[in-house]
């Protein structure tokens, strides 16, 4: 079995239109290049090239991606600018990954409501999107991630293995969407453990050839193998290669480059891996949070996710972390160095890769208040803050985080879920002055 490529899994008014008011950074961080225009990013702004907002992101579309959560409490979020007491009543949602299939734009999402779901994101006549629902299905637990690599869909959550009707393990099934009737492959341990873990699983990242490597909440990385007899009743599924243990909590986000697989950590920490002995090569610590600034090349707190990013003209090849500390950190993939830090105000819960209309590569930083960020990568000075999107001061976006996952798409869309149960997708249109 091949994949075909690689990839990982889980901003007042003014005379011109409606800005985005104050949309600094927050706490600890810059404020943005661009206020964004409210009016051009919820739908059309009349002022045009008079209006003295920018007009470089639009939000197209916006859903309800989980059901109601009855046990919902009231939330008591973005402390540092005034309380917001809205309910979180719908289960979060945890994950969402990109298939363009046939010249179709697919999306899947996971939520805590037990339930994965396929979305058509249509181009309406109007230049925006729609979004419609066509499938979900409950898989019998909270998905904590949902993956494509190809044309295979997969969703780790978690559950009761037959075998231990009163327990809870990670579950990993895949699909292959070009049979979507048949049943999906599984993660198996063994025989006798038809589980993908003792924890949830809380990351995935997959390769051209076809291996598999999950991240669990009992701290241990596991690279598994296609069998083509490895399923129930000797149907296709997945067997387990290597265990690689290390870390002290869940591992929430790995990416290989290379040889060497990355993995971050609710620990705080980063480890660098051999793929082929399954040795860890590397470890880059994490430090007290009084010690953070004095220590710019290491997390003072739970890393969210990896990144893996190859310079443009062989500039040089980069991790960007993101982490509840903060910060979104970029380092050297040769030799694991920090090379850039930049701390956002609040904590950073989900990173992913874009580019403006010239092809300028862009930072997608999902936050823990709901809000989204887009930051230079290569630019001068790196990491440049250009924009906020924030429900508070642009009107859309997401009210509630944190803002779980981003993913990038076709066209320079973005699509974003949070713990509001939404379901949202943007799309950059201007120009940052790159």
């Amino acid at each position: 079995m091949a994949f075909g490529g690689r990839g990982g899994g889980r901003g007042g008014r003014g005379s011109g239109g409606r800005g985005g008011g104050n949309t600094g950074g927050g706490r600890g961080s810059a404020q943005p290049r661009l206020q964004l225009c409210r009016n051009f990013a919820s739908g059309n702004c009349t002022r045009g090239d008079k209006c003295s907002f920018a007009h470089v992101v639009k939000m197209h579309a916006v859903t309800e991606a989980s059901d109601k959560n009855q046990d919902a409490k009231q939330n008591f979020s973005r402390g540092y600018t005034g309380q917001n007491t809205k309910t979180k009543d719908k289960h979060k949602v945890t994950s969402v990954s990109v298939w363009e299939t046939n010249g179709q734009i697919k999306l899947f999402t996971g939520s805590h409501d037990g339930k994965w779901r396929l979305w058509n994101a249509a181009p309406a006549a109007n230049g925006s999107v729609t979004l419609t629902q066509e499938f979900e299905h409950f898989v019998g637990g909270a998905v904590d991630t949902v993956h494509i690599a190809a044309h295979y869909f997969f969703c780790g959550f978690e559950a009761s293995p037959i075998e231990c009707p009163d327990a809870k393990a990670g579950m990993v099934h895949s699909w292959n969407l070009n049979a979507a009737q048949d049943p999906p492959m599984e993660l198996w341990m063994s025989p006798m453990a038809k589980y993908a873990g003792s924890g949830r699983i809380r990351s995935l990242w997959t390769t051209a050839d076809g291996s598999v490597f999950s991240g669990g909440s009992d701290g241990i990385i596991r690279q598994w193998a296609f069998n083509p007899t490895g399923g129930p009743n000797g149907t296709p599924g997945f067997s387990l290669v290597k265990s690689m243990s290390g870390h002290l909590g869940a591992v929430t986000g790995l990416a290989l480059v290379g040889t060497m697989l990355w993995s971050g950590g609710m620990d705080g920490t980063l480890r660098l891996w051999n793929v082929e002995s399954g040795d860890q090569a590397h470890l880059i610590p994490a430090v007290k949070k009084d010690a953070a600034n004095s220590s710019p090349g290491h997390h003072s707190g739970p890393v969210t996710g990896l990144l893996p990013f190859e310079a443009p003209n062989n500039q040089g090849s980069f991790v960007f972390s993101s982490s509840l500390d903060d910060t979104v950190k970029v380092w050297n993939a040769t030799n694991g160095e920090c090379v850039a830090s930049e701390s956002h105000g609040q904590g950073v819960t989900s990173i992913a890769l874009t580019a403006d209309p010239k092809g300028n590569p862009l930072l997608l930083c999902g936050l823990f208040y709901g809000d989204i960020m887009i930051r230079g990568t290569i630019s001068n000075p790196p990491l440049v803050l250009l924009l906020k999107l924030s429900h508070q001061y642009v009107g859309v976006g997401h009210e509630l985080g944190p803002v779980n996952d981003i993913q990038s798409g076709p066209g320079n869309t973005f699509y974003a879920v949070a713990d509001d149960g939404k379901l949202t997708v943007w799309q950059i249109t201007g120009d940052f002055g790159l």
